[in-house]
């Protein structure tokens, strides 16, 4: 080794230059081949999965971002259908109807003389249950108690409507009233009806 560095100090002034330039560029290269590339690599390759881990969460951002749209559109439906059910209930429920078609009967000023339960009948997707009525009152008492059904929750049509004779009463001047108030209920799938058409 001794011998090899007087050699060298014996070369000329550019010789040893040339010498330490080469020097640097093989240790300069060796680095860059053994240290520098192996990390540039290790860049690249977090820096890809970086990309891919952000790619990731965006896609999973958006699934839950989504989901909870879904489920409140989801809500929104459920509340709508509950809504639907009440207008056009499951069940045939008259009992309760009868009841709140006395009770207006009854804040409207008639009498109620007939209320007769008809046979349902099915249509596509529902069953249209009828109840003949007959009523005595004056008229606008009438008018008065087919505005308030039609507020009414659950759906009532009034059809087939008959004004009787008037006659005077007490002053006034009373209408014997036929009609029918038609109900509906939603046909459940599978769900069949009794004799009397009751679920």
């Amino acid at each position: 080794m001794e011998q090899f560095l007087e050699r060298i100090n014996k070369l000329p002034i550019a010789a040893k230059a040339g010498i330490i330039v080469g020097v640097i560029v093989l240790v300069t290269g060796a680095n860059y081949f053994l240290f520098v590339e192996a990390v540039e690599s290790q860049i690249v390759s977090e820096t890809a999965r970086g990309g891919t881990l952000d790619q990731t969460y965006a896609e999973k951002k958006e699934i839950a971002d989504n989901l909870i749209e879904r489920r409140r559109e989801m809500d929104q439906l459920e509340q709508r259908l509950q809504e639907a059910l009440t207008e056009l209930p499951e069940r045939k429920d008259l009992d309760e109807l009868l009841a709140q078609l006395n009770d207006v009967g009854r804040k409207s000023g008639l009498e109620l003389t007939r209320v007769t339960p008809g046979v349902e009948a099915s249509e596509n997707f529902y069953f249209r249950i009828p109840i003949n009525m007959t009523v005595k009152g004056e008229y606008h008492e009438l008018a008065l108690f087919m505005q308030e059904v039609s507020q009414l929750k659950r759906i009532v049509n009034v059809n087939n409507i008959k004004l009787g004779t008037p006659t005077e009463k007490n002053g006034k001047v009373v209408l014997a009233s036929e009609f029918q108030a038609t109900t509906f209920r939603f046909a459940t799938p599978g769900a069949k009806t009794g004799k009397d058409g009751s679920k």
